[in-house]
């Protein structure tokens, strides 16, 4: 009997974004690839969006060329949405709180937010420098 199995070609297609393993996801990541007209090379795509248990519940954070980049834009949001809540309930207001923004335009707004507040804050651990 051989040592193969056809599930040993299986790659991963969909990951999902915890803060710990004992907490609900945040983000779910899925590889999205198709041929190119030639025929030989892959276009390969992450899709990233919030967590619901409902798919139609979840939002589009964005499109990513990694996994590495996905997860990252998927860590970026969770982190924004959590600031977003902490300003909501903070601020005083006269009135209902303020609609949620998209997922992609809050991500978007934090991000501009890190980078005003540290040029580096963005870039890749491997390309910083060490302090």
């Amino acid at each position: 009997m051989a040592d193969w199995h056809p599930s040993q070609l299986l790659e991963p297609a969909e990951w999902f974004l915890r803060p710990s393993k004992t907490e609900p996801p945040v983000a779910v990541i899925r590889r999205l690839s198709r041929r190119a007209p030639d025929g030989l090379t892959e276009e390969v795509w992450f899709r990233v969006v919030t967590w619901s248990s409902a798919s139609e519940h979840r939002e589009l954070v964005g499109w990513c060329r990694t996994l590495e980049a996905a997860a990252a834009a998927g860590w970026d949001h969770y982190n924004a949405h959590r600031s977003w809540l902490h300003h909501v309930g903070a601020a005083p207001r006269n009135g209902p709180p303020p609609a949620k923004p998209p997922a992609a335009e809050m991500l978007r707004f934090y991000r501009d937010r890190l980078l005003k507040a540290s040029p580096q804050a963005l870039e890749p651990r491997s390309k910083r420098p060490l302090s």
